[in-house]
């Protein structure tokens, strides 16, 4: 995954060989592009607006967007690429927690509807190692094999090429 500022975004997935996809998220507001590497396809859409951001949530139920206005939810307002912004905002100064993986981490914690978030920091600077969603009926962790900046790359969010394009209606 890839993010810059809240108008790029993009999502690489491993090959699925069994189903023929391998499959490839771009997003350069207002275009998306949703390609299969695999068949060298690609679905292009014009975003029409009024607002131009490439969202990333991080715990998304289908059920839980039905309007952009549930967009607001503090639930789907914590995105990839955003998680230390998210909880700093909502819940102040991290506290030692445990060590993962060999490392001491600090530990941020908000609830949000039904749900109390945690997000494990380390190192330095300061990068996520987990995020995890906990409520009465489940648990939710995702792990972070790499946290890194990276200079801006404007061909990462570019129009795919050697592919057929085809464009989808509004």
């Amino acid at each position: 995954m890839y993010r810059a500022s809240s108008r790029y975004c993009r999502i690489e997935e491993n090959p699925d060989l069994e189903h023929g996809i391998h499959g490839l998220l771009i997003m350069n507001e207002p275009h998306t592009w949703m390609i299969n590497r695999l068949a060298k396809t690609a679905r292009h859409m014009v975003d029409q607006g009024p607002t131009f951001n490439c969202r990333m949530p991080i715990f998304v139920d289908a059920e839980e967007i039905k309007s952009t206005e549930d967009l607001k939810k503090p639930l789907l307002q914590l995105e990839f690429g955003r998680e230390l912004e998210f909880f700093r905002s909502q819940s102040g100064a991290p506290s030692p927690g445990p060590v993962m993986r060999g490392k001491a981490t600090m530990v941020y914690t908000v609830g949000a509807g039904d749900s109390q978030l945690f997000l494990f920091t380390g190192g330095d600077p300061e990068a996520p190692v987990a995020v995890v969603r906990k409520n009465d009926k489940t648990r939710e962790i995702y792990w972070y094999g790499e946290y890194t900046q990276l200079p801006f790359d404007a061909k990462l969010f570019a129009k795919p090429e050697g592919v057929k394009i085809e464009e989808a209606q509004p």
